[in-house]
């Protein structure tokens, strides 16, 4: 069951945040994953629960730049580079990265009181109007 919060500037932020970004009227709405749940000090020695979201991409391949007249064999072996090079397990080179949304910060009173807390792997709905408004739905 889905819950549906929603916020306005008076009130107090909710939740986090997978992401693809679709366009609507007045405003903008995107899907993350929650990535990171953990606690931490603020300032002033208060406990606060800080909540990461992220969106997961494909890493582009890589550029293949040809130069004279070996265009057609270019052309035939760009795919296989193309090929080798996802299935190398290199450092930095794997076929999906993590890209930050969002962070959210709680104090321990906001997150006692959230019926439904989110957990890491959690798929959240953001929205976002023109308004000001912001709409935040947990999925799943």
């Amino acid at each position: 069951m889905a819950h549906l919060y929603n916020l306005t500037r008076e009130e107090e932020p909710l939740l986090p945040i997978r992401a693809k970004t679709s366009e609507m009227v007045g405003g903008v709405k995107f899907r993350a994953v929650v990535t990171n749940i953990s606690l931490v000090d603020n300032p002033w020695g208060e406990k606060i629960v800080k909540i990461d979201v992220t969106e997961e991409r494909e890493v582009p391949g890589p550029v293949i730049v040809q130069h004279g007249s070996a265009n057609e064999l270019s052309r035939e072996i760009a795919p296989i580079i193309s090929q080798v090079l996802k299935s190398m397990p290199i450092p930095g080179m794997s076929g999906r990265i993590r890209i930050p949304r969002a962070t959210l910060y709680l104090t321990e009173d906001e997150w006692d009181r959230l019926v439904r807390k989110p957990s890491i792997g959690d798929l959240i709905e953001i929205t976002i109007t023109n308004e000001g408004d912001v709409k935040v739905e947990l999925k799943g």
